[in-house]
């Protein structure tokens, strides 16, 4: 069984734990106390599966601090107990005594030194009457799909639960090659037929490879890890979105980020969440050298504020084509019709500033006004 992205000696994240920190930093808190909000007691767990170290050699914080972090912000309100998986026994130590810190400061943690799929009872038990955020993070190969699955089914439609897991695209650009190649017996192969729960995925990567011409395995390892997604949520009532995470700008995914929810609530969040992200992660690799040559920008702001202009722009359009038919829209009922290509990039103040353009022009009004964008229902004016 894989570790998680945050064990060894890793002296400072690297861009994709970058990306990946920020949307729990945005996600967690909003997921933990809008899901609690209606429990009695207001109870949340959160389960980080391959929990790694805890904390870099800088002192910044990995992903099971920021389930920490957001548990002490809260703790006056909501009830986040949290449930840490570590199979290496020097990267468990570490987390162990970073948890320790919390623990003196009245967070409930329980922690383990094991295989995650060994764990995955206790953290239904300790979830009993509580929601639920499941993180799956390895340094390569997710538990096998049945496992995710049983712990959807078995935990019906509420309390919620949520679950982000990395799918390795890594994984599957290296069993594509061998299968190619035949050559069977390296191991990638196997290792992706137990992480995707059968061979279905092997005519998946083939076609996509010769779709492409066989320029690259990129768009491979892209319909594998949506057709896992879709399996996944198949008949268990979650839908799901596909995230690529990638080292830089221009470079093929390390891995695909899945998310899976019940609640179309949970959609708005999450991308408005992988929006902002995304935005450090730009500004933590800083200026694009191949763009910077091309002089379309000098700076990650101008980057920055191009894209919020096109998102705009893109939005706009959108928001035309959703209320067309001249009857009231819940925006929230309607994310992928709102950012449409741009989920997960577009920042949530771009579909304000669009919205407020339509409503100002007189195209579109609101049928309800919410106290925030989400809750917007609007239609067009006739």
């Amino acid at each position: 069984m894989a570790t998680g992205t945050d064990a060894g000696l890793l002296e400072s994240p690297r861009p994709q734990s970058v990306y990946k920190h920020a949307i729990l930093e945005q996600y967690v808190i909003r997921f933990a106390t809008m899901t609690a909000s209606r429990l009695n007691p207001k109870r949340s767990v959160l389960f980080d599966g391959f929990a790694g170290r805890g904390r870099f050699e800088t002192g910044e914080a990995g992903s099971a601090e920021h389930m920490m972090i957001a548990s002490q912000k809260v703790k006056a309100t909501t009830q986040i107990d949290l449930l840490l998986v570590e199979k290496d026994p020097k990267d468990y130590e570490s987390l162990d005594t970073v948890a320790d810190e919390y623990r003196a400061r009245g967070i409930h943690i329980d922690g383990y030194n094991g295989d995650c799929g060994d764990h995955i009872d206790e953290a239904l038990q300790l979830a009993a009457a509580a929601s639920l955020f499941v993180f799956l993070d390895p340094c390569g190969a997710v538990l096998p799909m049945d496992s995710i699955r049983g712990i959807l089914h078995k935990r019906g439609n509420w309390p919620r639960t949520e679950v982000l897991l990395n799918f390795s695209a890594d994984l599957i650009r290296r069993a594509g090659g061998q299968l190619k190649k035949g050559q069977l017996d390296l191991g990638g192969v196997a290792k992706a037929d137990a992480v995707c729960g059968g061979e279905w995925w092997r005519d998946v990567a083939l076609q996509a490879y010769a779709a492409c011409n066989g320029k690259n395995w990129e768009s491979a390892a892209e319909a594998v890890a949506i057709e896992y997604a879709r399996r996944l949520a198949s008949g268990t009532g979650y839908g799901f979105v596909v995230a690529p995470v990638r080292r830089q700008v221009h470079h093929q995914p390390v891995y695909y980020l899945i998310f899976l929810t019940q609640d179309p609530h949970g959609f708005w969040v999450f991308g408005v969440a992988a929006a902002k992200a995304r935005e450090k992660w730009i500004d933590f690799l800083g200026p694009d050298p191949d763009e910077r040559e091309g002089m379309l920008w000098d700076t990650v702001a101008d980057q920055i504020e191009r894209e919020h202009s096109k998102a705009i722009a893109h939005i706009t359009d959108n928001l035309r084509r959703l209320t067309e038919d001249g009857k009231p829209k819940a925006v929230v009922r309607h994310v992928k019709g709102v950012f449409g290509d741009l989920y997960g990039e577009a920042k949530e103040t771009a579909f304000t500033a669009a919205v407020r353009a339509l409503v100002k022009s007189g195209e579109i009004e609101f049928e309800t006004k919410g106290q925030k964008p989400h809750q917007h229902v609007i239609r067009k004016v006739v």
